[in-house]
């Protein structure tokens, strides 16, 4: 009979140790996943700030990709107006070339007339001695 007792007692430290080993085990597992817990939070807040910097980076891109359409824009317009420069600038070179052609010609045809003029006046003077140094 005093088994009973003893064995009463042995059931008894047996089932209190276990539930003192449940209990620390629990609290360490509550523990360790607050503690888990805790660092996903972090991890997470991180992701949302490199998610954050990314999106403002991607603004920003696409702002650099608006400017540089605008930029290629204007070379294009730029482009075409140097184009159209550059033939105007031909047909005012052609247009010159025939100025100085027909302004030649008349120089020549005004030089002519000069000569015709110059030689009709010594005709109307008549002969006139070689060595004249002075008309009187």
């Amino acid at each position: 009979m005093e088994t009973i007792p003893l064995l009463s007692t042995a059931i008894g430290l047996l089932v209190t140790g276990s539930a003192t080993i449940l209990g620390g085990t629990k609290w360490m597992l509550g523990r360790v996943e607050h503690r888990t817990d805790a660092r996903f939070a972090g991890v997470s807040a991180r992701f949302a700030e490199v998610s954050a910097r990314f999106d403002r980076m991607d603004t920003r891109f696409d702002r650099m990709d608006a400017r540089l359409d605008r930029m290629d824009a204007r070379m294009d317009r730029t482009d075409a107006r140097s184009t159209t420069l550059e033939e105007s600038l031909v047909g005012l070179k052609l247009d010159l070339a025939r100025f100085e052609a027909r302004t030649d010609e008349r120089f020549i045809a005004v030089g002519e007339t000069l000569s015709e003029i110059k030689t009709s006046v010594a005709r109307l003077e008549g002969p006139q001695p070689p060595f004249l140094i002075a008309r009187g």
